[in-house]
């Protein structure tokens, strides 16, 4: 009976995986038809879109400083995790940067956030380096992979300018790109999220960072 249990269990816990990547997928394509259906903005820098970008990527942010605070063998990873999804939230934020100061600004931001995320890293590069290579063997890493894939490649490749004028010729607008590009990237920050979330419950909930930590001082 406790082996039936435990496989029913499993199966759910598959399920519920399923269903909630599901439901990831879908978000973007609700969102975006807002955009165009009801508030008729072409996905423009003031889209629900955009905002919707904005407050998953910080919330991507807060995932990993939650790590990096709660547990301290991850802390100098941990930042520079972090800062690198600040830096990818400050290049969101590039048209108020430029409405509130200058064009261009956000690069300053975001070079300070870049070099002091990576300074503070190396200051314990060993602590770095073993968080790192615990990071990439979780089971969730595949997954922020291919966000980051979708995001960096995918979206950049499939929103170019070119493709759209040649699929659409001389009824090209410039709404259609957008929205393969603005969802494309939209799909890729929802599945780091995702796997962003989950390295919060492995790490904080199920404490697997910390015990492998201790496997390593007994194994000394």
């Amino acid at each position: 009976m406790q082996y039936r249990s435990h496989q029913s269990h499993v199966i759910l816990r598959a399920l519920c995986h399923f269903f909630s990547i599901a439901l990831l997928v879908a978000l973007p394509v609700l969102i975006v038809q807002i955009d165009i259906n009801v508030l008729h903005n072409g996905l423009s820098e003031q889209s629900l879109t955009e905002y919707t970008e904005h407050s998953v990527l910080l919330l991507i942010v807060v995932c990993y400083t939650t790590i990096l605070l709660k547990k301290p063998d991850f802390r100098h990873f941990g930042v520079l995790v972090a800062g690198f999804f600040l830096c990818l939230l400050i290049r969101e934020l590039d048209k108020w940067f430029d409405d509130t100061f200058w064009h261009g600004f956000w690069v300053y931001p975001a070079a300070i956030v870049a070099a002091s995320s990576l300074l503070y890293a190396l200051t314990d590069r060993h602590s770095m380096l073993r968080s790192f290579s615990q990071f990439v063997k979780s089971r969730n890493f595949t997954l922020l992979c291919l966000g980051l894939a979708t995001l960096l490649v995918f979206s950049r490749l499939f929103g170019m300018g070119a493709l759209w004028h040649g699929i659409l010729s001389e009824g090209y607008v410039r709404t259609a790109k957008n929205v393969a590009e603005e969802g494309s990237e939209l799909l890729a920050y929802f599945m780091i999220l995702y796997a962003s979330v989950r390295y919060v419950w492995d790490y904080c909930c199920h404490g697997i960072h910390s015990h492998e930590a201790n496997r390593r001082m007994m194994c000394k």
